[in-house]
């Protein structure tokens, strides 16, 4: 009977030859593969990558979110990332942090204390810049029009020397 089936499916073209197999046939070959080979680690591995990808983009989004309130910081409160920008920006970085585990790259891990220095010099600067720039107003203000407390005093001295 055995023999009967293979005239059979010969006799049609490969494509439309059925392939029939049991489970013992599915049991050699998975101990032909050898001993290491385990199915579900091809999908634990697949799923493992789109985990550290996920977690790439978030890494990748924080930055982004750190970036965007220094923005707010030093330029205008109002200031704010497009979503769909920073979105495209995460997923086209979630592999740069994947392929170096959320560090530097090696070639630019050497200057991290550089880099790091000069971040924190430039946030310095730029703070007393707006700092000054920004009190600088309040004086050219005051110039223009002085505050009410003086007037009222100056009111209330007429005043009571009109009454003397």
């Amino acid at each position: 009977m055995e023999n009967l089936d293979n005239i059979e499916t010969e006799a049609l073209p490969v494509d439309e030859q059925i392939s029939v197999h049991s489970e013992l046939d599915e049991k050699e070959l998975l101990n032909s593969l050898g001993e290491d080979f385990n199915p579900d680690t091809v999908i634990d591995k697949k799923s493992q990558k789109e985990m550290l990808l996920e977690q790439g983009a978030m890494s990748a989004t924080a930055v982004l979110g750190v970036g965007e309130q220094m923005l707010k910081q030093f330029g205008h409160k109002q200031f704010a990332f497009d979503e769909a920008q920073v979105e495209n920006v995460a997923k086209a970085a979630a592999p740069l942090f994947v392929k170096y585990n959320g560090e530097l790259p090696p070639w630019l891990a050497q200057y991290k204390e550089e880099i790091m220095f000069t971040f924190a010099a430039g946030a310095l600067g730029f703070g007393s810049y707006s700092q000054i720039k920004a009190l600088k107003k309040i004086d050219k203000e005051k110039e223009v029009k002085p505050t009410e407390p003086e007037v009222e005093n100056s009111q209330s001295e007429s005043i009571s020397n009109a009454t003397d």
